[in-house]
């Protein structure tokens, strides 16, 4: 049934301030339960011959269920289920926030979703991943042991306008197995849908989110993708599939998306350079992961499908700018992945690779080394070809890409008279002579990019962004000399990964706001911007608010996040992400005393025939 409740639509300010403004509770559930519509008879949807009130491979099944918000007939598909794609109508007017109830139990519910008028899906996922100190690769393909029982909670989508409309659902189900669509062995991910709440806008309040969207001050977020992992974990086989990673971003405070092209010979595109990502080569890849993304390469490849396109138009058509990332030190991986570059400029060229103090050959190509300079920036000017914004260089990854290369240590005698081996590792003159290497190569990217642009008639020059160390001390010890190259005009963006020494991924990053002065003090007065990444990649809402306002307070003006695609689920994480952009709403939130972020939602009381007050394991 359709259950309308009606009131005085009336909030307290706690609930408007926990949710940073009337729109942020609106989309974060705080507010707007007065008039909210609950579409929660899904034996209405279409074609009728897909829904089913007994278990059956593909069919949705149909269940009965009663909340203390409301009742109805749930949509309910299992591991095997294998369900056809259907359509809610919604026989609505006018504009509304969209919110599905969602319960999990033997496994995230995973929902794809769109408006009839759409034709990109979005990927709804039903997590605790914050809560459980998971990322999103725990729950890729296999599910975990999420189960929410009597519990549905309320996650945001988006706010459309409905007129018109209808809101097509589909089962997430990632191909396993080669070769098989159809086969049993492609596990779905689970989903138990109980309603779909459009909460709707009133004149005023449409107003008021269309010039929210028209705002440039607020876009003040950056998003990276490497466009392996989701690769590796969802098997996309479309350009639909790609543009599923990108939509959700629309109409959010993000402004640019940071999407790997590849890394050392290693593309994500159809390169005529450097290896392609297919890995054709490898006969038995050790993980699930590596097979699935060599699965979905070729796929790409079979339909004519190139990724860094699609994934670039669609970014510009969201309204985003789009700019491709680079592994600088992408040459050779470790087993189990040492196959991964066979054939590459590694195996071809050992006389390039790195040396350390004792001269024995380490894992990895020298940037001493004009050749592979050389070949870093035929892959630039090959990317230059697309339609980017911009090349990212990702130091973040796999230093160091210089050491003691006979260049580098003839060279330090010749000016100093010393033998480099003989020194303490960290002596500052050594260190910055070391440097020297990777601003030249820094100088060729900028001349490379500014020569593409001038070939190419470009209104704008390629911008450079570097992804960094996170302090001063780590980036001269891997020979970035960052104030050299902002002195030079060769980087318009820097982005400290950590706020330490370290580059552990799972550290939380800028919890003292003070560690972004280095990078603050740099870029003051020049034209290039400091940007701080905000980690681990899962966070809580009041996390991301309280890292976000002292930031700022800082003088950071934007923030960047790493693996984003892992946050993008449309949690209630993602819900305050997406809005991090709103300094005003933020620091309203601090003076009111940091309400907490309260998830919305509702209680099951009855599911079937089974009274869920009576709780019998085994």
């Amino acid at each position: 049934m359709n259950d309308e409740h009606t009131g005085n639509g009336l909030w307290s300010r706690r609930e408007v301030l926990a949710a940073g403004s009337l729109l942020g509770a609106l989309r974060s559930g705080a507010y707007g339960q007065e008039r909210a519509v609950y579409l929660s008879d899904f034996s209405q949807c279409r074609p009728s011959e897909a829904l089913s009130r007994k278990p059956q491979r593909h069919h949705w099944r149909l269940l009965d269920y009663a909340s203390d918000k409301t009742e109805g007939v749930m949509l309910l598909a299992g591991h095997n289920t294998a369900a056809p794609e259907i359509t809610l109508p919604l026989n609505r007017k006018g504009w509304h926030a969209i919110h599905f109830g969602l319960r999990s139990r033997y496994g995230e519910s995973r929902l794809e979703t769109r408006l009839d008028s759409e034709s990109t899906f979005s990927l709804i996922t039903h997590n605790d991943v914050v809560g459980k100190k998971q990322s999103r690769r725990d729950y890729e393909i296999r599910p975990t042991t999420f189960d929410t029982r009597t519990r549905i909670d309320d996650l945001y989508w988006k706010t459309a306008d409905l007129t018109g409309e209808g809101l097509v659902l589909r089962q997430f189900c990632p191909q396993l197995v080669p070769e098989n669509e159809a086969s049993v062995g492609n596990s779905c991910l689970p989903l138990w849908l109980a309603y779909v709440k459009l909460t709707p806008l009133s004149d005023e309040e449409v107003e008021q989110l269309e010039a929210e969207r028209r705002r440039k001050d607020t876009r003040r977020l950056y998003a990276h993708n490497d466009a392996w992992g989701y690769v590796s974990w969802l098997r996309p086989s479309t350009e639909a599939d790609i543009r599923r990673e990108i939509e959700p971003y629309r109409d959010t405070d993000f402004s640019r998306i940071y999407w790997e092209a590849g890394g050392g010979d290693k593309m994500f595109y159809p390169t005529k350079i450097g290896l392609p990502a297919t890995n054709d080569w490898v006969q038995d890849p050790f993980r699930v992961r590596d097979r699935l993304a060599a699965e979905a390469f070729r796929a790409f490849r079979e339909k004519g499908i190139d990724q860094l396109r699609v994934a670039a138009d669609y970014t510009h058509e969201a309204g985003l700018e789009f700019h491709a990332s680079y592994r600088v030190a992408g040459f050779h991986f470790p087993v189990p992945e040492d196959e991964w570059n066979t054939g590459g400029l590694y195996d071809r060229h050992p006389e390039w690779r790195g040396r350390n103090r004792q001269g024995q050959p380490t894992p990895r190509l020298s940037y001493a080394y004009q050749g592979v300079r050389q070949y870093v920036l035929s892959v630039f000017r090959e990317i230059a070809a697309y339609p980017i914004d911009g090349i990212c260089l990702l130091y973040n990854r796999r230093p160091p890409l210089v050491e003691y290369e006979e260049p580098i240590v003839k060279g330090f005698e010749e000016k100093h008279g010393e033998d480099a081996l003989k020194l303490d590792e960290r002596d500052p003159r050594w260190l910055k002579h070391r440097a020297t290497y990777l601003t030249q190569f820094m100088r060729e990217v900028r001349e490379t990019l500014d020569d593409e642009a001038r070939r190419q008639g470009r209104k704008r020059p390629f911008e450079v962004s570097a992804i960094v160390m996170g302090t001063e001390r780590a980036n001269l010890y891997y020979a970035m000399d960052l104030e050299e190259w902002i002195r030079e005009g060769l980087v318009d963006t820097l982005i400290p990964y950590t706020s330490t020494d370290s580059l552990n991924s799972s550290q939380d990053t800028f919890v003292d706001p003070g560690a972004a002065e280095y990078f603050l003090r740099i870029t003051r007065g020049t034209s290039c911007k400091a940007v701080a990444s905000l980690l681990p990649r899962q966070m809580t809402p009041e996390d991301y608010r309280r890292r976000a306002h002292g930031l700022y307070q800082a003088g950071v003006e934007n923030l960047f996040f790493w693996d984003c695609y892992q946050r993008s689920d449309y949690s209630r994480s993602w819900t305050a992400l997406r809005r991090l952009g709103h300094r005003e709403e933020i620091a309203d939130w601090v003076r009111a005393g940091e309400p907490a972020i309260q998830q919305s939602g509702a209680t099951l009381h009855k599911l079937g025939n089974w009274d869920l007050r009576y709780d019998t394991p085994g």
